[in-house]
């Protein structure tokens, strides 16, 4: 079988894909069985990706692994035939990164698309064919493991496309991002509490009408308020009523003159 072939890289490797012991191209197996063994070369030399291989027929949804670093069954707490199951029950949220999309006002060619996990299984299928038509995936999924808890792990992948076996295939690398998409998650939620701050905020700005005398606010409307009453009513200050000590004497002189005079 072509995937003895595979024991020239590595002796302790177990194949777990369809493509080489299938009934497939020349063409597609001998590209599988050159990335196999080059990704085998690459996980030796402790580089921080995880690299794979993935696949799936053009008119099925499921999608296989025919190559998966250790790193990767590791983290998901799995064996390499249990990866797709595994990792599909694990993320709990998805950003997508789509390329080639531009808006109006909008120069720029990626758009940021965030997917929570209750609808990730509607959107799978229209995202996979979305990164067939641009040849290209990223993503960053957001993890629930039991071994690690939650993680962040990017995803960026190439797709093949091989027309005579009906098969994509899928060469990517995976990447743990958890401290840098911590800290956006705390951005965002700042910016949030930011937002929520200000839409709070109610802020007096203009000229402002007020009677020379009495220091009554005429309002949009014509009417005079009492300033405090006005203040209220176009931000969230809240006041708490004292005298000053001239308007205390004014008011009271009896009680500071008995005072002096006792002083």
């Amino acid at each position: 079988m072509i995937s003895n072939s595979i024991q020239k890289a590595s002796n302790d490797y177990r194949y777990h894909g369809r493509i080489l012991n299938g009934d497939y191209s020349q063409m597609l197996q001998g590209r599988i069985l050159e990335c196999i063994n080059a990704f085998q070369l690459i996980e030796k030399t402790g580089t921080p990706a995880m690299l794979y291989i993935a696949a799936w027929q053009e008119d099925e949804k499921q999608i296989w692994y025919e190559y998966v670093c250790h790193k990767i069954t590791s983290i998901l707490g799995c064996e390499p035939g249990e990866t797709a199951g595994a990792f599909c029950r694990s993320v709990i949220e998805s950003r997508i990164y789509k390329y080639g999309v531009k808006h109006e006002n909008d120069d720029t060619t990626i758009r940021k698309e965030q997917i929570p996990q209750n609808a990730l299984n509607c959107e799978r299928e229209h995202l996979r064919s979305e990164s067939v038509s641009a040849g290209v995936t990223e993503a960053v999924y957001k993890m629930s493991l039991q071994n690690r808890g939650e993680i962040w792990l990017n995803d960026k992948a190439n797709i093949e496309w091989y027309q005579e076996d009906g098969i994509y295939v899928s060469l990517g690398s995976l990447t743990d991002v958890t401290k840098e998409m911590t800290a956006e998650e705390e951005r965002e939620k700042l910016l949030v509490q930011l937002q929520d701050a200000l839409a709070k905020v109610k802020m007096l700005s203009g000229l402002i009408p007020i009677c020379a005398n009495c220091k009554q606010i005429r309002d949009d409307q014509g009417y005079w308020n009492q300033i405090e009453a006005y203040i209220s009513r176009h931000s969230d200050a809240q006041f708490s009523h004292g005298i000053c000590p001239d308007c205390a004497r004014k008011l009271y002189p009896d009680f500071f003159k008995s005072k002096n005079k006792k002083s």
